[in-house]
């Protein structure tokens, strides 16, 4: 029967499975605890039967019995009691390792994780205290172990806690990437590396140092105390204690990490919250993830209200770029929008950028957006301050022209009455004040020209024909200085859009400052050409050219170097070429002279053709 019950218990015979309680397991455990002091009163019966009484048989076994069934829990109860007041720990390595891995997936602040590293080094171990160490690379330096916390124990031994843990140690734990235990080191040979970081362990009091990993790479270490028992760590122990380091070097570099993350996201927040440029970020789900104050000022909308919001809750310009970019990775820029801010809107320009992942994948979009509010209000400033400025000066040499021609008239108007009799006088008086009056007028005729274009219809010219026309009417003062005129016209149409009579006094006006500045007997080159999609018109000089420092002056109104010009003569071809569409400017030509070149946009409308390459003298 016994070989069938454990056949069917052990190996489960016919595919029974039986079953047995723990209250079945307790009784049969103390049935045969029992047996001994059973089997002893069996066989002491008879003799003992004559010397005591039933009662006081009786008495003996229930206490044999009871001696039996007390001597286990209190043979345990004695050794928990005197293993606690020796400070010897039992730790329950799948209770601990279960409580530890909880602690340390939580936890992602360094000086707490530090903190409760060695706190469950201490507690598992009851050892006299424990450090935990992190490795430090300095610039220019070897690589060290600074101390980032210490735990010590409740006895009335310590363990040191230097600064710096010793060279040697951070040398062989890189080299072995294993635990180093002070005691296995006394066996190594004197003068050894080995036997030397022993010397400095055992100072130090340090009986166990268990390396922190990641990634295979030493980031720090935990160093142990020798326990307060004065027992050595055990295999258990030593498996408890590398299982727990191991886990808690992946738990400092991430809490490492984690912390590198708030660190740039506090500084990210704080440049965020001192420009004075709206930032505002998206993840690629669309949800709003910065919100900095600025951007609160310029949509008067609250950071609170709108984080890890839609994208939609913005005004649409914002939403639409933003989503934009999300969706294609396309920077967009909008130079001037109208930004609604409440009741009212505002004008920015704004910049959407993607923000990419190393490998290239998006993570959202940024948007910075800067109010032009204050530029178009300084804009405004300067062009009011340089209307008034361009006024007074207006003024001032419309008051010095005007005025030395009316002297000249008040003067003869004065003589007149006591010299009307006086035929010169009379005639003199007729030919100064016309002249005068002549030259108010063209300095009125001027201005006017200056003030607006002309409102006549633009018609298709060919540009080779007033510029002819215009060196024909200066002909005679060029010939009078010997001035030679090399006019390169083009041999195929320069066709224009724009008023033949505007643009003659354009190149009279040009040509007439060439003449100006060309000494006599001097050479001045004149070429009208068309290239591509623009035509243009070059009048070359081979006077001193115009001092670098005026280059940019002048063509300004009223601004002039000669002793009688009234400084609008080039203020007028500027004005005439913007009418065309046109483009004024002006170099120094490296032989010596300036060079005026204007370029027309060109039309394509056939014309008859003039006559080629001229040379006059």
């Amino acid at each position: 029967m016994l070989l069938v019950a454990h056949a069917i218990i052990r190996h489960r015979l016919m595919d029974l499975r039986f079953v047995v309680r723990r209250g079945i397991t307790i009784a049969i455990a103390t049935t045969l605890s029992l047996l001994p002091a059973a089997l002893l009163a069996v066989l002491s019966w008879p003799r003992l039967s004559d010397q005591f009484t039933k009662r006081e048989l009786t008495t003996m076994v229930i206490a044999v019995i009871v001696v039996t069934l007390l001597a286990p829990p209190i043979r345990d109860l004695s050794a928990r009691l005197l293993d606690r007041y020796v400070y010897r720990t039992h730790a329950n390595f799948i209770k601990t390792m279960r409580q530890a891995s909880a602690a340390l997936t939580r936890i992602l602040n360094l000086d707490l994780l530090l903190s409760f590293i060695g706190g469950v080094v201490v507690t598992t171990t009851a050892s006299e205290g424990a450090a935990v160490y992190l490795r430090r690379e300095p610039d220019r330096k070897e690589p060290e172990l600074v101390r980032g916390v210490v735990e010590q124990g409740s006895g009335g031994t310590r363990i040191a806690s230097p600064d710096v843990a010793p060279p040697r140690m951070l040398e062989a734990l890189i080299r072995t990437r294993d635990l180093i235990v002070t005691d296995e080191l006394e066996r190594e040979p004197e003068g050894t590396p080995a036997r030397v970081l022993h010397q400095d362990l055992v100072a130090l009091n340090w009986g166990l140092v268990l390396p922190l990993l990641s990634e295979n790479h030493v980031i720090g270490a935990i160093v142990v105390g020798p326990k307060r028992s004065g027992d050595a760590f055990y295999p258990h122990d030593l498996d408890l204690l590398m299982s727990l380091a191991n886990q808690a070097g992946i738990a400092v570099k991430n809490a490492q990490l984690y912390g590198q993350v708030v660190l740039a996201n506090e500084y990210l927040q704080n440049i965020a919250a001192t420009i004075e440029s709206g930032v505002v970020a998206i993840d690629p789900g669309g949800r709003i993830c910065m919100f900095n104050r600025a951007a609160e000022h310029l949509t008067a909308l609250v950071a609170g209200a709108v984080l890890e919001q839609d994208v939609g809750v913005l005004p649409e310009v914002l939403a639409e770029a933003l989503k934009g970019t999300v969706a294609d990775g396309v920077e967009r820029v909008q130079p001037e929008i109208d930004l609604p801010a409440g009741a009212s809107a505002r004008p920015v320009i704004c910049t959407t950028s993607p923000l990419r992942s190393p490998d290239g994948a998006i993570l959202g979009a940024v948007a910075v957006f800067s109010d032009l509010t204050p530029l178009k209000e300084l804009e405004l400033e300067r062009r009011r301050a340089e209307r008034l400025a361009y006024f007074q000066m207006l003024a001032s040499v419309m008051g010095h022209e005007i005025k030395n021609p009316l002297v000249a008239i008040k003067t003869f108007a004065q003589l007149l009455p006591r010299r009307q009799g006086d035929a010169q006088f009379v005639d003199e008086f007729g030919r100064i004040v016309g002249r005068e009056i002549h030259r108010m007028e063209r300095l009125l005729n001027g201005l006017r020209t200056l003030a607006r274009p002309s409102d006549r219809p633009r018609q298709i010219v060919d540009l080779r024909l007033p510029m002819a026309e215009a060196l024909e009417t200066l002909q005679p003062g060029l010939d009078e200085k010997r001035i030679a005129v090399f006019l390169v016209p083009d041999p195929s149409p320069c066709l224009v859009l724009g008023d033949h009579h505007e643009l003659e006094q354009l190149f009279l006006n040009l040509l007439g400052n060439a003449k100006d500045a060309t000494p006599p007997e001097g050479t001045l080159s004149v070429r009208v050409t068309a290239a591509g999609d623009h035509v243009t018109a070059s009048v070359a000089d081979s006077g001193p050219g115009v001092p670098p420092a005026l280059l940019e002056r002048i063509f300004d109104p009223f601004f002039t170097t000669k002793k009688e010009g009234s400084g609008l003569g080039l203020a007028i071809c500027t004005n005439i070429a913007a009418a065309h569409r046109a483009r004024l400017r002006v170099v120094n030509r490296e032989g010596g002279g300036a060079e005026f070149t204007v370029d027309f946009p060109l039309t394509t409308t056939v014309a008859q053709p003039v006559a080629g390459p001229v040379v006059a003298g």
